[in-house]
């Protein structure tokens, strides 16, 4: 009798499943520059659930964390921190899984408070990051994984992963659906390395073919790849769970194998809901401030606090915005004086708009500016400049709806 993927996955352990995945064919490297249909429905929209800060928030952001969890590198440990904005995860070439022949430190989930998020059958998901691979971090004629989406629980298979490959000798870096071997995009990893890049993904979880993936890394302004594919099988059982670290057997041939490290920021999780209305949130705290600093004495803030900038001319907080197109833009802010404190709102360094914020009675008062903006494709620093020696108002938030 032929075993279903899901049968094959349970029956499976994690080292057996990944150990028996078949070679990718030598396919010349693919790199698509042209957007990608989104996999969100008309009448759908994406809700910001996790927004995790690395200062903030430590480990606490993760459902589970797996560092040297084989126990064979304790004075390695730990493998995986908080690094000021960043998450940090080293790999030694000392480190050992639990299967002897590979290596990993990974984490898994989103944590929220005391609990985590739930991806489930049916439902569309979405995670943003950004991601720095430095070059000690090589691509492998074996597996290097760097994401994956899994089903909880030891003993399954992934059902998608975001590899470093060498194909025909070149280093790639792509993403596939694992079983049955679908790939989903590639693009050459060379020119990414020691940069930041910037990931989108979403993935409808579908039984039967009724799946989905989308997958985008963008390194500065250029997208070097954009791809979709649709009617694969994205479950397994139970729920999914995203992964993100190093994962990877010992059985490179090339040669690349050195101690690495690998770095995570600005991690964003969205879920699909219905209504074209709602609003992805982006604290300031998380934001890039000038002149300013993240204060928390105040009450009625959202987040884990709300920026006060100095009282100068030209201080600023900046945001990086990924949704595009006619939208509006909202500012929640507080300014318990009375003089009115204006900002020049820009997009890319184009100015948009300059806005007048008055006074709100109190620091605890907070109100909220709304007006259109057009955002282009692509990532998009959205900056809140002061315009005088007064400085900014405090800054809760923007939403983008």
């Amino acid at each position: 009798m032929e075993l279903t993927r899901r049968q094959l996955g349970m029956l499976l352990g994690a080292g057996a499943a990944t150990a028996v995945a078949p070679a990718l064919p030598a396919l010349p490297a693919l790199s698509s520059t042209r957007a990608a249909p989104s996999l969100l429905p008309p009448g759908m929209s994406w809700q910001l659930l996790w927004s995790p800060s690395a200062a903030v928030d430590g480990m606490r952001a993760w459902e589970t964390i797996e560092d040297d969890r084989a126990g064979s590198h304790p004075a390695g440990r730990p493998h995986i921190v908080p690094a000021g904005d960043d998450y940090r995860f080293t790999m030694h070439m000392v480190d050992r899984d639990s299967s002897t022949d590979r290596q990993r430190q990974e984490v898994t989930g989103n944590r929220t408070g005391s609990g985590y998020l739930q991806w489930r059958l049916g439902e569309l998901w979405r995670v943003t990051y950004s991601m720095y691979i430095p070059a000690t971090l090589k691509a492998t004629t074996t597996f290097t994984h760097v994401f994956q989406t899994k089903m909880p629980g030891t003993g399954t298979s992934p059902i998608t992963v975001t590899s470093l490959r060498r194909v025909n000798g070149a280093q790639t870096i792509e993403h596939k659906v694992f079983e049955p071997n679908i790939l989903v995009g590639r693009t050459d990893l060379a020119p990414l390395h020691n940069r930041w890049i910037d990931v989108d993904y979403e993935i409808r979880i579908g039984d039967g073919g009724a799946g989905g993936v989308r997958w985008v890394v963008r390194n500065g302004g250029a997208t070097v790849v954009d791809a979709t594919r649709t009617g694969v099988d994205t479950f397994l059982g139970d729920r999914v769970r995203p992964k993100w670290g190093i994962y990877r057997s010992l059985g490179d041939a090339s040669g690349s194998l050195q101690d690495c490290h690998l770095l995570l920021t600005r991690l964003r999780a969205y879920k699909a809901v219905p209504g074209g209305g709602t609003a992805t949130r982006y604290e300031a705290e998380n934001g890039k401030i000038s002149q300013g600093a993240v204060e928390s004495d105040h009450a009625g803030f959202t987040g884990a606090g709300f920026v006060n900038t100095d009282n100068a001319a030209g201080a600023y907080v900046e945001f990086t915005v990924r949704e595009s197109g006619p939208r509006t833009l909202r500012i929640r802010y507080a300014n318990g004086t009375t003089a009115d404190r204006p900002m020049r709102i820009t997009v890319n360094g184009a100015a948009v708009a300059t806005r007048s914020y008055t006074g709100t009675g109190a620091w605890t008062s907070w109100a909220t500016d709304s007006f259109p903006v057009t955002l282009p494709a692509g990532p998009s620093a959205v900056r809140l400049t002061a315009t005088t020696a007064n400085g900014c108002p405090n800054l809760d938030h923007i939403e983008v709806a």
